[in-house]
């Protein structure tokens, strides 16, 4: 019922059946008072000509019975009773005006003579009243009941001089005269009377409709519902002639209502006739509209599911439909032609590198996923990057870069010449996969392809030779899915960046490394967030050597695994710099030393830590506003807390870590260039570095009693530090002897094992009282 099929057919019927019915309604109440009016015209008009015609015939037969009363020979032969001549000239008279009755009477009321044979001659007239009205007024006029017949009669007395009797002439109200009526006023004309007691009737109405008629009211229905239901057949109009009660005689006018709406049912019927018409049409065309609507709007329904599951082609035109449909129509199809086009962009974007057009890394792992669906045939995963891609970068700029890198993802398409599958994982970071055919050896293919890639490119008006790094996993050897075939490819690419060799296969094991450092990882980072113990700080102390004062110390960091145990610093500190956690570990860090140090302090102990930082630390802006605000919070000095950069992070970019440390030492803070001499200080950078102590690495200090060689880099890198007024120390000191050789050396400071090894917070405080009392000369510093 809802559908809309049903509503428009529903809506069309109801207004044709409302339009029908109002329509049929104002013609019937117009229709009912126009011949309501008519008939009362017809009554009006009918009674106006009865009226006239009997007065005229009054007239006419007063005229006549006056010239009859006034003819002498006529009184004289009434008064000598000449019944002849009497009855002679009764006819006469009789004859010029047609008149149905003549009579005489004498001044009793006894008929003398008559144009009637039928009567008696000691008839009396029944109608003395008129009789004695006609000598009281010299004449009079009625309507009267004669020998069974109805008349209209003149009487008037005969005078010689004195009155002597009485002449009457009379008209007869008979059929005749009232179809003449009739044939007039168009209405039925009826007289009724009564003789000695019965009922006589004259009438232009048929004998069977007679009684109906004559009893039927002069009201006419004027309502809607009578005019409908028409159980009124006649209206009568009584008109009383004469007399009264029994002796009444009335002229009945009656119209028949049958005929006077006959021509209203015809055109009622065929209203609704019409109606009954229109109603059919209006079905009809309601289905057809509705068909003609609603079924391309099923299509269009169709479509737009068609359109949800991405099946755009199936569109075919609609060839039954309005303007405003196929319009609409079209709407969808370019809509459809729209998402389509909008589709594959996105769907292009989200499988393909925007800048090379070769296939990112999930499409990458789909189409490897169904080349091992399609055959088992062996293949390589080979991914490689460009060593040194930062260098052109920051040479050529980044359009050249970006050239660069098109051009290789060109090439190694080029590579493969059939159905090739090239991805750009990231930065300078290629895969492809490359069947092997036949005998092919994976070695061979892979040196095809260095030597293909050994070609120089021509990048704008460069030619360029690019070196690159290849990690190779092969299948089905190494793994026999898409993901682990990738990931191992990628291993042996790390694998073979940092062995720096141009190419390494994948070998066994080597994942599940891997996985475990990503677990490693993940379980570190969770570590961190929680703060569950798992982490803590170790506190090494480090000794004035002239005063043999410990006022510093070195902050390391430990971490205590709940599975595996301990896990060296050197491991999880690399995996957070690869991984970038080494912001929140640091955060980690800072903050519970300083805590510490403020705890220190409390108990009276005036101990400055060392925090390592690493390179990616001196890039984070914020670091140096959370130590301040730290420090400031817990109403510490910045010389409580101090830093310690190695030599390899400060020199990995020299200019850019001096700008930095600036910040730091601008501040107040004291910085360490830590694992100093290892290879990669320059001295013009150490002349420029704004720190305040260098750390000999403990490589040099460790084998010190024994190597000449060590001995003369130690004295030298102390003499060094002191010609740039630099503070040196020595950390990997095991035994009495290196330290009285750093002693002699005039070395500042010394940290290791033969001081003390790295402690918890808690061991440390005894361990300077215990220092204290032994020593009391060289007590830790008082706050």
């Amino acid at each position: 019922m809802n559908s809309l099929r049903n509503q428009i057919l529903l809506l069309s019927v109801s207004l044709v059946c409302v339009a029908s019915l109002t329509i049929l309604g104002a013609y019937w109440i117009s229709i009912g008072h126009y011949t309501t009016d008519r008939i009362n015209q017809d009554f009006s008009g009918a009674a106006k000509v009865f009226g006239q015609l009997l007065e005229s015939r009054k007239v006419q037969l007063t005229t006549t019975a006056e010239v009859l009363t006034s003819d002498f020979g006529f009184k004289q032969a009434v008064a000598t009773r000449d019944t002849q001549t009497i009855q002679s000239v009764l006819n006469n008279h009789s004859e010029r005006i047609s008149a149905d009755l003549m009579l005489l009477l004498d001044l009793s009321g006894t008929l003398q003579a008559s144009t009637q044979d039928s009567p008696s001659p000691i008839a009396k007239f029944a109608h003395q009243d008129l009789l004695q009205q006609a000598l009281t007024h010299s004449g009079a006029a009625a309507f009267v009941a004669y020998q069974g017949e109805l008349y209209q009669m003149i009487i008037l007395p005969v005078y010689a001089p004195a009155p002597i009797g009485f002449a009457a002439i009379g008209f007869r109200l008979d059929s005749e005269l009232a179809e003449e009526l009739r044939q007039i006023t168009n209405v039925h004309i009826s007289f009724a009377w009564r003789d000695q007691g019965a009922a006589k009737v004259v009438s232009t109405l048929p004998r069977s409709q007679l009684d109906e008629a004559l009893h039927a009211p002069e009201t006419i229905p004027d309502t809607l519902l009578s005019l409908i239901q028409q159980k009124q057949t006649f209206s009568s109009k009584r008109r009383p002639l004469s007399g009264m009660g029994d002796n009444a005689i009335e002229a009945v006018l009656t119209v028949p209502l049958h005929n006077a709406f006959a021509e209203f049912a015809i055109l009622r019927d065929r209203i609704l006739l019409i109606s009954a018409l229109t109603f059919l049409l209006s079905i009809a065309g309601s289905m057809v509209l509705s068909h003609n609507l609603t079924k391309p709007l099923g299509r269009m329904v169709k479509i737009a599911s068609d359109l949800s599951r991405g099946q755009y082609r199936s569109l075919t035109p609609i060839s039954i439909a309005t303007s405003e449909i196929k319009t609409l129509f079209q709407a969808f199809i370019k809509m459809g032609s729209d998402i389509e086009e909008r589709e594959y962009k996105i769907t292009y974007q989200a499988t393909h590198d925007g800048l090379t057009g070769l296939f990112n890394r999930n499409k990458v792992i789909a189409e490897v996923e169904d080349a091992l669906r399609r055959h088992n045939a062996p293949f390589l995963i080979i991914s490689l990057n460009i060593n040194g891609f930062k260098n052109i970068n920051d040479t050529f700029g980044p359009k050249v870069g970006d050239d660069c890198l098109r051009a290789v993802g060109q090439r190694l398409v080029e590579f493969i010449p059939k159905n090739p599958i090239c991805a750009r994982l990231g930065a300078d970071e290629f895969l492809c996969l490359v069947d092997v055919f036949g005998n092919e050896n994976a070695r061979s293919i892979c040196d095809k392809l260095l030597t293909h890639l050994s070609r120089p490119f021509k990048v704008d008006d460069l030619r360029l030779t690019l070196s690159f790094s290849i990690g190779v996993a092969q299948y089905p050897e190494h793994a026999a899915a898409a993901e682990e075939l990738l990931r191992r490819a990628s291993i042996a690419l790390d694998k073979a960046r940092s062995e720096r060799c141009a190419l390494r296969f994948y070998e066994s094991g080597e994942d599940e490394a891997h996985l475990r450092r990503l677990q490693l990882l993940q379980d570190l980072k969770l570590a961190i967030a929680e703060d569950d113990g798992q982490l803590c700080m170790y506190y090494q102390p480090k000794m004035h050597l002239a005063s043999g004062r410990v006022d510093k110390c070195e902050a390391l960091i430990r971490w205590s695994h709940p599975e595996q145990g301990f896990i060296p610093p050197d491991i999880f500190v690399e995996l957070a710099e690869q991984a970038g956690l080494i912001a929140p570990l640091t955060d980690w860090v800072t903050r519970t030393v300083i805590n510490q140090v403020a705890e220190w302090r409390d108990q009276g102990i005036d101990l400055q830590a060392a925090i390592n930082l690493s390179a990616q630390d001196l890039e984070r802006d914020e670091l140096l506003d959370n130590v301040l605000n730290q420090l400031e919070a817990l109403k510490l000095p910045t010389r409580a807390i101090s830093f310690e950069l190695t030599e390899r992070d400060m020199m990995s970019d020299a200019d850019h870590a001096i700008a930095l440390m600036q910040r730091f030492r601008q501040r107040g803070f004291t910085l360490s260039v830590d694992d100093y001499g290892i290879g990669y200080s320059s001295l013009s950078k150490l002349k420029q570095m704004p720190v305040s102590e260098i750390k000999i690495d403990k490589s040099f200090v460790i084998p010190l009693e024994q190597s000449a060689s060590d001995k003369i880099i130690v004295r030298s890198t102390i003499e060094l530090g002191h010609s740039f007024n630099l503070k040196v120390i020595a950390e990997g000191v095991e035994s009495q002897r290196s330290m009285d050789l750093l002693a002699e050396m005039g070395c500042d400071y010394i940290q290791g094992y033969f001081l003390s090894k790295p402690m918890p917070a808690k061991e440390l405080a005894p361990w300077l009282r215990q220092r204290a009392q032994q020593l009391p000369s060289q007590a830790f510093g008082k706050v």
